[in-house]
């Protein structure tokens, strides 16, 4: 940890223009002489962490280095705040610059502090003998970085079920016994790590349970549990309004909603017999065979929640399938067939035995041994210089090992997760912009940095360190989530470093004055006086703090000078701007504005026009009636901009004189009028692009000329799907993967559209087309597309529709969306052999093909129904759910 925050302060000092301010404040030569005692520190920090150290004497050596780090970081921002912005490399600025500042007393004591700094770093250097942190290079040997391997999207879900399938039959047989119709509770009791989550999901998720119960409902409870915040959870999956207190009145909405049904709740993580007797009012017992399942460690919480049923004790593994699942995570590019080489079984044998039947102790070990040679010796080296835990504290010992042996940035990566709530799905967009505003990500040859903090994730995910929950069509990971022992060691190895705190309580800020990173959790139900205090106490207690975190509408952030991250992840809050400042250091910023009145537009330009450093603006929450300032698009850093859905209209793009070099991702602009007498803007590297209000298609085209990276398109408008829909001369056409046309007024009179399979990129796996009014079947020219595994279609007017033997070879999911005239689908057998999920919304015309049949693989089926009458709904849901038997999961709607 200490030699990520080493490396990040070296790039700082390296960093051109501050080295230029630096040397005419004639400081310079101190400056190299600091840079190069850290890059000797660094060194030894590198052998201390390869050699896994335990010594407490050492550990507060790294401690004393990372402080180091931490203060001179603190100079160095201090001293750049006072500094006006400027171009670097433009030395006469930089000496007017210099002669406007030199004068100031925090200037002067500038050189002070740098003096103060060698002398510590003599310290640090004369104690480093006494702790013992000498002899670079000797690590151990053989354990060479493997090169990261992209999981399997099989491996999506959780470590896997081995061992447990007999455990699934058997909870399952309890879930559906017909002699038990009263309401009873299943509790699956066990150690953290021993997979009570991943057995009831799997149970949960089961095609026998699907079809068996009216409704089932999912929630995950933390140890520090909110009553309210489980019941609108609850709400949330059953669609009616969430409660706003724990009156006998909204207690009574929620047992309403479940009167009479028979339903399936899981309570997951449940650590006291206090939710109980809380929660069980309102879940009524209709003697209908209603069920709810309980994961917990305690025995008395199974006890408490039904005395009459007997508590699922989950068993530890036994010898061959934890030899099996150890196997499958230590060495996962082997043919699954493949017998493990002579060399490696007994040693395997050993490494599983070790973990005493655990999964997660043997998924993460797994993980380990993954990393390194398949080989006996490297294999032997690593359970040699092991510290073997006894039982109770074996899983620790392991996973604390593999925390130890993550490289320094994936370690602070790791520990990003600790500011993510218990079994929280992490969407990774966000996370991985994130970890590059924080420096985290170095920049690699011939990759973005988008690129490697990819590889990162799949690196912990390869590890075991998280766990995949979606991919995207790419291969990808989409989001994740880690299991809650891990998270609990990212949230200690977070304190212990000074890394990252949470608070849920305004007393508790005051014990996180030394962190960097700041989590606050608080509801939406907090009071303006309880807001004025909590920005006071961050403000006074963390002034240095350099990320926060933060569920509720908090003032004060314009006191947070050092601020480079700014999430504020609250539901339906939306601050004002004035509340911000100018915040100029500011890397990352996902927040909720408000801005409608003319003080709303000048607060919100001078806050996002002070932004110097800005990488990802992320407005997509906010209600903002004017345009970004032009300044924002002359930022060069800027990398992602998302800008609100909605508002007085989408904001007008960058200026023509922007050249964005870095800029990715540019999504809710509309193109300027500007643009069509003084050219277009630069952005040769942007990757993903939504344009919306498009009336002028050649300025669109001419811009899409230029666009060489593009893999994902979104234009709405009124004239630009006629043109683009051909898109063979533009120069991303052989690279695109996701493209969405709308029209934005449905009706207007549009001319025919005629197909042609040439016009769509190869390489497309997304394709949407909304409210293009299409007169004829696109299915015959769409099937040929080989990649497409998701399609939506809205708004179209042809009657008939045809997919053909062969057609959609490996398309996944299939939207059809008010096709008001569509009467006949003809289905032949073949087609869609990879369909799993189908919507039909709106199309009330639409007979019901029986060749639905044929979709053996098709595993969800929504469809409205077709009429208001009763008695035609009810017949029709008869016809589709007998053509649909195989079907797991059918749904129908108003």
């Amino acid at each position: 940890m200490a030699e990520s925050v080493v490396s990040f302060v070296l790039g700082k000092l390296g960093d051109a223009f501050v080295k230029e301010v630096l040397h005419l404040h004639g400081v310079s030569n101190q400056v190299e002489k600091v840079s190069r005692e850290l890059i000797r520190i660094q060194a030894f920090l590198k052998d201390a962490d390869t050699k896994h150290i335990v010594n407490e004497r050492q550990k507060q050596w790294v401690k004393e280095v990372r402080d180091l780090a931490y203060w001179i970081e603190d100079v160095i921002d201090t001293f750049l705040l006072m500094v006006p912005e400027t171009k670097p490399g433009k030395r006469e600025a930089i000496k007017r610059l210099f002669v406007k500042t030199k004068k100031l007393p925090a200037v002067h004591k500038l050189g002070d502090e740098i003096n103060q700094i060698m002398t510590r770093i003599q310290e640090i250097n004369e104690s480093r003998v006494t702790y013992g942190i000498t002899n670079i290079g000797e690590g151990i040997e053989g354990e060479i970085r493997q090169p990261i391997q992209l999981l399997v999207p099989s491996d999506v879900d959780e470590a896997g079920i081995i061992g447990f399938d007999d455990d699934r039959e058997k909870i399952i047989s309890l879930l559906l016994d017909e002699k038990t119709t009263r309401r009873s509770v299943i509790s699956i009791v066990g150690v953290g790590g021993l997979g009570k989550t991943t057995l009831a999901r799997k149970v949960y998720n089961s095609e026998a349970v699907k079809g068996q119960f009216e409704i089932r409902i999912w929630v995950t409870i933390s140890q520090t549990f909110e009553l309210i915040d489980i019941l609108q959870k609850i709400a949330e999956q059953l669609q009616i309004e969430p409660p706003k207190d724990l009156s006998e009145h909204q207690l009574n909405k929620l047992y309403q909603s479940l009167t009479n049904k028979k339903y399936l709740v899981l309570l997951d993580d449940i650590w006291t017999t206090n939710l109980w007797p809380l929660i069980e009012a309102i879940f009524p017992d209709a003697n209908n065979g209603s069920r709810i399942i309980i994961t917990t460690r305690f025995l008395n919480v199974a006890e408490v929640a039904d005395p009459i049923s007997v508590p699922y004790k989950l068993q530890f593994l036994t010898e061959k399938p934890s030899l099996e699942l150890f196997l499958k995570k230590a060495l996962p590019n082997r043919n699954a067939n493949e017998e493990c080489p002579t060399d490696l079984y007994e040693i395997s044998k050993d490494f599983a035995k070790k973990c005493g039947g655990l999964p997660l102790a043997l998924v993460v070990l797994g993980g380990l041994l993954s990393r390194i040679p398949a080989s006996y010796v490297a294999w032997d080296k690593r359970r040699n210089t092991m510290n073997w835990a006894n039982d109770g504290e074996r899983c620790l010992a392991i996973i604390n090992t593999s925390y130890e042996d993550l490289p320094f940035a994936l370690k602070s990566c790791f520990m990003y997760f600790a500011a993510y709530p218990e079994d929280y799905k992490i969407d990774v967009g966000p996370l991985l912009r994130m970890w590059i505003a924080e420096g985290f990500v170095p920049q690699e040859e011939n990759k973005t940095l988008e690129d490697t903090a990819h590889n990162f994730l799949e690196d912990l995910a390869q590890r075991s360190m998280i766990q995949v929950t979606d991919r995207d069509f790419d291969g990808s990971i989409a989001r994740c989530r880690i299991h809650d022992v891990l998270r609990d060691l990212a949230i200690q190895k977070a304190k212990e470093n000074d890394f990252l705190r949470t608070s849920s309580k305004i007393d508790d800020i005051h014990n996180c004055s030394q962190t960097r990173r700041l989590v606050i959790n608080y509801g939406r139900d907090i009071i303006m006086e309880e807001r004025e205090l909590l920005g006071q106490s961050i403000a006074s207690a963390t002034p240095n703090l350099r990320s926060l975190f933060c569920s509720a509408d908090v003032p004060k952030f314009s006191e947070l000078k050092y601020l480079k991250v700014l999430n504020s992840f609250g539901f339906g809050n939306r601050h004002k701007p004035e509340k911000f400042g100018e915040l100029s250091q500011l890397r990352y910023v996902k927040v909720g504005l408000e801005v409608r009145s003319e003080v709303d537009v000048d607060n919100f330009q001078t806050f996002i026009g002070g932004m110097r450093f800005l990488q990802t603006l992320d407005l997509r929450r906010s209600r903002i009636d004017c345009d970004l300032p032009d300044c924002v698009w002359h930022v060069k850093t800027l990398r992602h901009v998302f800008l609100p859905d909605w508002g007085r209209r989408p904001s007008s793009g960058p200026p023509s004189s922007a050249d964005l070099i870095n800029l990715q991702t540019l999504q809710g602009v509309s193109s300027r009028e500007s643009w069509e007498v003084e050219g277009i803007p630069k952005l040769p590297n942007v990757k993903n692009l939504i344009i919306r209000g498009v009336f002028q298609w050649n300025t669109i085209a001419t811009l899409l000329g230029t666009l060489k990276h593009l893999n994902s398109l979104h234009i709405e408008g009124d004239d630009a799907p006629l043109t683009i829909i051909d898109m063979r001369s533009f120069p991303f056409y052989h690279g695109l993967q996701t493209l969405l046309l709308e029209y934005e007024r449905p009706y207007h009179n549009h001319k025919e559209i005629s197909l042609d399979v040439g016009m769509f990129p190869i390489n497309l796996t997304r394709l949407s087309f909304g409210n293009t009014r299409l007169r004829e079947d696109p299915m015959p020219v769409l099937e040929k597309l080989e990649n497409l595994r998701y399609l939506a279609l809205s708004a179209a007017i042809f009657q008939q529709m045809s997919c053909h033997n062969r057609g959609f070879s490996r398309l996944e999911t299939l939207i059809l969306l008010q096709l008001r005239k569509l009467e006949e689908w003809k289905i032949e057998k073949g087609a869609m052999p990879t369909l799993n999920k189908l919507h039909i919304i709106g199309c009330p015309l639409l007979r019901v093909p029986e060749e639905l049949q044929h979709l053996t693989v098709l595993q969800e089926l929504l469809w409205t129904f077709p009429s208001y009458d009763d008695k035609i709904n009810e017949a029709f849901e008869n016809e589709v759910r007998n053509i649909c038997k195989h079907v797991p999961y059918i749904d129908f709607c108003d």
